[in-house]
């Protein structure tokens, strides 16, 4: 049986005061991980077996207090065949 995996690349706009909040609940977010960062922008890996489980995480950054958007600027989807994952 086959199996799918998206993996996706954000780019995350927060307010400078809420950085390290920002980037601390970030980081607990399964299958996410901050790529880079600075002062005002993260960007943020997610893989994911489904689109719908990428867009859950990009919903639940950007509820995130302190964040003014998450904007996806990557997406990529491949089947994997059993064993490959």
């Amino acid at each position: 049986m086959s199996k799918e995996l998206h993996i996706t690349s954000l780019v995350v706009q927060v307010l400078p005061q809420k950085m390290a909040d920002v980037r601390q609940q970030i980081m607990t977010i399964e299958n996410a991980e901050l790529s880079v960062n600075n002062e005002v922008k993260l960007v943020v890996v997610i893989e994911g077996e489904t689109q719908r489980a990428l867009m859950d995480c990009i919903e639940a950054i950007n509820a995130i207090p302190g964040v003014l958007s998450a904007t996806m600027v990557y997406h990529q989807s491949e089947t994997l065949e059993e064993g490959e994952e």
